[in-house]
């Protein structure tokens, strides 16, 4: 029986081996268990040939041998605590998005055009380790360096954020489907930051945003530190009804 190691990265970070493959681990997380209520699920496939030393993979095959009788383990949790960051960016495989109902899609990492980065502030959801929503004039690979950079004084060791929709009408406001809580804040933010050519970063929420949340993904994921990174591109809107309808659908239809 394969052993698959997991990384969970949403609302916490965890390093999890399971004999359950990732559309049936995205299922378990999301609804088969009562210790996740209610709610999305993001995690990566990690190589299973992954060494550290600051892991103890000694107790996945001493715990996650197949045992005669027994159903397969769900999940065995290797570490809670400082798991991105000890991990070799080369061992992170596939993202999984899994919706509050269980439903997975997959993204792999490609490489990024560059020649698409568009003028003026983004919008990011921070993800892990940290998750303020914030504004930034920084396109997303110079966000990855800004944050990572050992000088800077709030430096993170590594960061997987989100880039989020920012669509304005002409009088400047965002657009109404978009379902941000406060939504007059957001374009204060992001006109501070246009106002202010010295100001890199400006946090919108302290809190993660999570309303929604799949809906408002733009270009889609990054995952990176001082010296490299990833990036996981969101399908377009086309793309996702024809090819993920159903996880679509239920992506449309969560609130979280």
């Amino acid at each position: 029986m394969k052993i698959h190691i997991y990384m969970l990265c949403y609302r916490f970070e965890a390093l999890v081996a399971s004999h359950l493959d990732p559309e049936a681990f995205g299922l378990y997380m999301a609804v088969g268990t009562r210790k996740n209520t209610k709610g999305n699920v993001m995690f990566f496939e990690i190589d299973p040939t992954v060494k550290s030393e600051h892991f103890d993979f000694s107790i996945v095959n001493e715990e996650c041998r197949p045992q005669p009788g027994l159903p397969p383990k769900r999940s065995k949790y290797i570490s809670i605590y400082r798991v991105m960051e000890r991990l070799e960016m080369a061992s992170f495989g596939k993202l999984y998005l899994v919706t509050a109902d269980g439903r997975t899609m997959a993204l792999e990492a490609v490489s990024y055009d560059f020649s698409h980065e568009e003028p003026g502030p983004s919008l990011y959801q921070e993800l892990c380790p940290v998750s303020p929503t914030v504004v930034s004039e920084l396109p997303p690979v110079e966000f990855i360096r800004f944050l990572t950079d050992p000088e800077n004084p709030l430096c993170l060791p590594r960061l997987l954020f989100a880039d989020l929709i920012i669509d304005r009408d002409s009088s400047g406001r965002l657009a109404g489907y978009l379902p941000y809580p406060d939504p007059m804040h957001v374009v204060d933010c992001i006109n501070e930051v246009m106002q202010s050519p010295d100001k890199k970063t400006k946090t919108v929420w302290r809190t993660p945003f999570l309303h929604g949340f799949f809906r408002i993904i733009r270009r889609g994921f990054f995952l990176g530190d001082a010296k490299e990174f990833k990036f996981y591109r969101f399908p377009e809107r086309r793309v996702l009804e024809i090819e993920h309808s159903r996880w679509w659908r239920s992506a449309s239809e969560s609130l979280q």
